[in-house]
């Protein structure tokens, strides 16, 4: 057998077909620059010289081939669709994953990871999937989301893939203080007027 690595020829940083950003502010703007100063370490990734690390198309590419096939899964199964675009009154532009319409209308997002399963979604290192999820229910005015996740090595005792998912339920107040953090971030760091 004679084996040749070849390019794959494939663009891992260009949009998929019908993926539409447009300019100006969003959502993951802030909450991205947010979780940068609250933990550097993790989401502050720099070289020796304090250059900022390159993208990881790879990864990206694969969250967002998870998203587009269980979209087309759900799509089947539930009632529900991807949104689009949608701007809150301050303009700030955000793009669920997906709209379920299961007797409750609910945010739908979809998640693929390479952290560990194990602890459960009270491990800090989950707080960003719930500022962004607090963020996108506060503005489309419901307490309901739906989140599905990719494990890709399950909790890393056998390395096996898990693909889990959870209903979850925002208090009221849960949802106006993680808005308001958004805000004073974005207005402090003169993202917002």
């Amino acid at each position: 057998m004679k084996l040749t690595e070849i390019d794959h020829g494939l663009d891992l940083a260009k949009p998929s077909a019908g993926y539409v950003r447009s300019p100006g502010l969003h959502m993951s703007d802030i909450y991205n620059d947010l979780y940068r100063e609250l933990n550097p370490a993790r989401y502050d990734k720099r070289d020796k010289d304090g250059n900022p690390l390159p993208f990881d198309s790879t990864r990206a590419e694969f969250g967002t081939a998870f998203e587009e096939v269980l979209e087309d899964a759900m799509s089947g199964r539930l009632l529900g669709a991807r949104p689009g675009e949608e701007r809150t009154p301050e303009g700030i532009i955000y793009s669920p994953d997906h709209y379920l319409f299961n007797g409750q209308f609910r945010l739908g997002e979809f998640k693929a990871t390479w952290m560990s399963s194990r602890y459960g979604l009270h491990d800090p290192r989950f707080d960003k999937w719930f500022t962004q999820m607090k963020s996108y229910c506060h503005n489309i005015e419901t307490p309901y989301a739906r989140l599905y996740s990719f494990f890709v090595n399950g909790d890393y005792t056998t390395h096996q893939p898990q693909l889990r998912a959870w209903d979850i339920e925002f208090s009221g107040r849960e949802l106006r203080d993680n808005w308001d953090m958004m805000m004073r971030h974005a207005r402090k760091r003169g993202m917002l007027p």
